[in-house]
């Protein structure tokens, strides 16, 4: 008995059923809040909008995704993005740059016009909460410079901030029309103290914040990756006012870097019995990019090379023991 012919269109059908259940699942994970795929450009459709006063929140819960927010100008015009999750841990991805990590209560705040990509690692809810900027005081160089900071952690104007929209994204429905509107109102005001914060804390203030930044940089500087820009984003603030900050104390950061890692080569190979201590030891210990590059810096520091330094500093221990 001769077989049942198989139809010739069998691979075409079964294709098609791949790609419609493909499809299918994408259009469900958008309308569950779980998002497109990672890498997808297509928005993420929230999984509540809601007012409160005029500020616009979009709630965004699911599982390990990316939620994309797209550039956009809202009906009013251009407005600011706060970001804040009230459940798990995301990073930040801006465009050309590398992530920022962003945990619960932690504030991200962006510029309208720019997309948003928020990869969530687990189970989460993330509010993206959309204010105008006619309802701030903002310049357009403190919105680029805070459009381009990491999420704030620290600080009393971030600390209120997130407490304040923690408690109002479980609140919201609750909120009678004129208490929204002054709530919303005080997030605009912290919004333009979050922005005009860091630059002028104050003469107390800066010279805290210097010791700090200096602090930072002593616990780093093994790292061949400490750079101004990583300073700056380590401490949440922008690369502009860094510099600002050590051009008051009569320096750079990247000549304060090289300083201290200098001092600390110096004092090493200065250790009596280190006499098998190689150059190029040093230099990689404290995050020089090559020794070469240590041992030029090193003579123009301080008049000679590291290796007659750690010779002549051991022979006179020697001698004097």
């Amino acid at each position: 008995m001769n077989p049942t012919p198989v139809p010739a269109d069998i691979p075409e059908r079964q294709a098609l059923a791949d790609t419609t259940e493909r499809q299918t699942a994408a259009e469900t994970r958008a309308a569950d809040g779980r998002g497109d795929p990672e890498g997808s450009d297509h928005p993420t459709r929230p999984t509540h909008d809601h007012t409160l006063g005029f500020l616009r929140v979009s709630t965004f819960r699911g599982v390990a995704t990316t939620v994309v927010h797209a550039s956009a100008e809202a009906a009013d015009g251009p407005h600011l993005l706060l970001g804040i999750h009230s459940r798990g841990e995301a990073t930040l991805v801006r465009s050309g740059s590398h992530g920022w990590a962003c945990l619960p209560g932690e504030i991200f705040v962006r510029d309208g016009a720019e997309p948003v990509h928020v990869r969530e690692s687990a189970e989460y809810e993330l509010h993206l909460i959309r204010i105008s900027r006619r309802a701030l005081t903002l310049t357009d160089d403190q919105v680029r410079d805070l459009g381009r900071r990491a999420p704030f952690a620290e600080g009393p104007v971030a600390s209120l901030l997130g407490t304040l929209l923690g408690q109002l994204v479980t609140t919201l429905p609750e909120e009678a029309p004129r208490t929204a509107l002054r709530l919303a109102g005080a997030v605009a005001e912290l919004v333009d103290l979050l922005a005009v914060e860091e630059a002028d804390p104050g003469p107390q203030g800066r010279d805290v914040l210097v010791r700090r930044l200096r602090a930072y940089v002593d616990a780093h500087l093994w790292d061949r990756n400490l750079t101004p820009a990583a300073v700056a984003e380590a401490q949440h603030i922008s690369i502009r006012y860094l510099h600002k900050l050590f051009e008051g104390h009569g320096s750079t950061v990247g000549r304060w870097i090289q300083h201290r890692r200098l001092e600390e080569a110096r004092r090493e190979l200065a250790r009596p019995g280190r006499e098998d201590l190689t150059v190029s030891a040093v230099a990689r210990r404290w995050g020089f990019a090559s020794a070469t590059h240590f041992s030029r810096s090193f003579r123009a520091a301080y008049g000679m090379s590291p290796s007659d330094w750690r010779d002549g500093r051991t022979n006179a221990g020697a001698g004097r023991g």
